[in-house]
């Protein structure tokens, strides 16, 4: 049985580091704009390009980011959502539209991120006694250990 080498081992991780990119992107609607930009950069690149550890780990930070939450501190995402339709119009814009989408899709998980931003409106905008972001881990309600680990697989 022939070896395997560096160069072939490292080749073969950043062609799972694309593959991986490729199947987030294919369900953008949970992604930031941020990370749609930065994939995008990503998959420009040559199909032989070896991805710097920098880039896997920020791969691997944003599927962190992306792990499904179905509550904060024992409000559900439903009810977070509808605390804060109730200031909708004291939110900016971007916040307006955020709300709309979820009060419209209704959904009962979010990603991390996305909840982040909600219990930020919450707190900030509607006044719910809700624990700082910092905290965020602790109080959210994860629904699955490994929700995005499928994703690698």
């Amino acid at each position: 049985m022939a070896r395997i080498g560096k160069g072939q081992r490292a080749l073969d991780r950043a062609h799972e580091h694309r593959e991986a990119i490729e199947r987030l992107i294919a369900n953008p609607h949970q992604l930031s704009d941020r990370f749609l930009d930065w994939a995008d950069s990503e998959l420009r690149r040559d199909r032989f390009y070896i991805y710097s550890e920098k880039e896997h780990a920020y791969l691997a930070r944003e599927l962190e980011r992306m792990r499904p939450f179905d509550g904060f501190d024992g409000f559900t995402i439903r009810e977070l959502v509808l605390a804060a339709m109730i200031y909708r119009a004291d939110c900016d814009l971007p916040d307006q539209e955020f709300l709309d989408r979820l009060n419209t899709t209704q959904p009962t998980k979010l990603p991390l991120w996305q909840l982040m931003w909600l219990v930020g409106i919450c707190r900030h905008i509607a006044g719910v006694p809700l624990p700082y972001q910092a905290d965020l881990e602790a109080g959210a309600n994860q629904t699955e250990p490994d929700a995005v680990s499928h994703v690698l697989a």
